[in-house]
């Protein structure tokens, strides 16, 4: 498509990935960050197999990185366990062989080290691409009506480029430059943390009950991210500040199975995050002229599939190709948006399904869901492992 000028718009990991898989086909990119610098935030990350090819499709520095940073599933010493609240154990999932079935491993990694890498893949010397990141830089509209693209910033600049792609997550500006009626919903509250790794289910565990559920895996030799998400008021956590939140969730779950206490219990208030989640009902149109979302931004999802940031990369690796191949932008995009969206939105809706039921405080709902669990045991490819971890970009 020759030397095409793509300007992306959000400096999370979708939209680092897409900047270092167009450099790496050799395109100019600039990155608009609206934070001065790039920080050290959020827990952690399960890249599933999916995920972790579309980094090697990116760019195989990046996925043999990974491997490298992160933990690997060809490590686990043991089976992830799924269990009720009072500790009976639902299913085991044996993830040591993910490679051979799948492709790829899963791999636990901190957010800040996979953001890290991210940023160093940036900064590595394309073949004959570059990425230039501007941080402080907001962007407030983009303008991609005719055969050109731009992007107004706060500070009142306007930089031209051949393509905008706005990988600025949920809470998205230009989301609705492309689908008006698009309204985010909110789904439940996550607090999330780093912890020592526990000598019981060090690897990671899964525990569901009563309007939530707990999950945690190993991202090193020592450590482990976790995720509690808790079926609450909209608002009513975010507030509350991590010391606050770090109490009352021992005081709501502090009598399930360990372990879940003493991993809450140990983990330092700085490394706890409180966020609402929120997600989209699935949108009918990706782009708008040379406007196109990517990530969060096309479809924001909840974590119960573990899928956001693999969604994201999985966009990024299938974007950098279409932009990269296509014969003309208008071509690239609308191939982007055919193939990615009917994957996407049914991932999104089955997300939703899934937080619904896991969620439920009716005894009856809770007693299906736990019934459903145990009926995958005998089952080695369930719904999720193929029509997730199957994927290949």
């Amino acid at each position: 498509m020759g030397t095409a000028r793509v300007l992306v718009v959000g400096g999370g990991i979708g939209g680092l990935a897409l900047a270092v898989g167009l450099r790496e086909r050799g395109l100019d990119v600039e990155v608009f960050e609206r934070a001065a610098s790039f920080g050290n935030t959020g827990s952690g990350i399960e890249l599933t197999p999916n995920g972790v090819k579309s980094l090697d499709r990116i760019s195989p520095w990046l996925g043999a990185r990974v491997r490298e940073t992160g933990w690997p599933s060809t490590r686990h010493r043991d089976s992830m366990p799924i269990l009720s609240s009072d500790g009976r154990l639902l299913k085991s999932r044996d993830l040591a062989g993910f490679p051979d079935k799948w492709g790829a491993p899963l791999v636990g990694i901190l957010r800040a080290e996979l953001h890290r890498l991210l940023v160093q893949a940036v900064q590595r010397p394309g073949p004959g691409g570059s990425v230039t990141v501007h941080h402080n830089a907001r962007v407030t509209a983009a303008d991609c009506a005719g055969e050109a693209a731009s992007v107004r910033l706060a500070d009142g600049r306007t930089v031209h480029g051949d393509v905008v792609v706005a990988a600025d997550g949920v809470r998205s500006t230009l989301r609705t430059t492309v689908v008006p009626e698009a309204r985010t919903r909110y789904l439940f509250t996550s607090v999330r943390g780093i912890a020592k790794r526990p000598a019981e289910h060090s690897d990671g565990f899964v525990l569901v009950g009563p309007a939530g559920h707990f999950f945690a895996e190993a991202v090193d030799e020592t450590r482990l991210f976790w995720t509690a998400t808790v079926k609450a008021a909209e608002g009513s956590w975010p507030v509350k500040g991590a010391e606050r939140a770090k109490a009352d969730l021992l005081e709501l779950w502090g009598d399930w199975a360990q372990p879940l206490p003493d991993t809450v219990a140990s983990t330092d208030p700085a490394d706890i995050v409180v966020t609402d989640v929120h997600d989209c009902a699935p949108l009918a149109r990706w782009h708008t002229g040379r406007l196109v979302l990517l990530g969060d931004a096309a479809h924001p999802i909840g974590p119960v599939l573990g899928q956001g940031a693999n969604m994201a990369l999985e966009d990024a690796a299938f974007l950098s190709d279409a932009l990269a191949r296509a014969r003309d932008i208008g071509t690239a995009l609308r191939t982007y948006e055919r193939a990615r969206s009917r994957r996407a939105n049914k991932i999104v809706h089955h997300s939703r399904l899934i937080a619904r039921l896991g969620h439920t405080t009716n005894p009856v709902a809770g007693w299906i869901r736990d019934l459903v669990i145990r009926s995958l045991k005998r089952r080695e490819e369930t719904y999720r492992d193929k029509q997730l971890f199957g994927y290949t970009p």
